[in-house]
């Protein structure tokens, strides 16, 4: 509260300052968002980390590509290869074109 002199007269001024030793609610706000952002970046690349070391593709052999290329020249459905061999049908698709494993 602060005092005034007005005219002779007291009159009370009630004074309504953002007190410095109050903390403002919203530097915590951005300090937890500066640290989230952090540890966001951090499994961000720890992730790619993990990504470049594991190799999760089905690896084909030779005669699996040889033989699923045959079935396509026999007139079998790519979604029926893609079915007998456990393969996405746009992965026996890039193999019978001779996008993967070339000719």
């Amino acid at each position: 509260m602060g005092r005034l002199l007005q005219e002779g007269r007291d009159t009370y001024v009630t004074v309504v300052a953002y007190s410095s030793r109050r903390p403002d609610p919203f530097v915590n706000v951005q300090r937890e968002l500066d640290e989230l952002r952090a540890r966001y970046r951090e499994v961000v690349q720890d992730l790619a980390v993990m990504k470049s070391k594991v190799d999760n593709r089905k690896k084909l052999s030779v005669a699996e590509v040889a033989r699923i290329r045959r079935f396509s020249k026999e007139g079998r459905s790519q979604a029926w290869i893609a079915d007998r061999f456990d393969l996405n049908r746009a992965t026996v698709s890039r193999i019978v074109r001779g996008i993967y494993h070339p000719v």
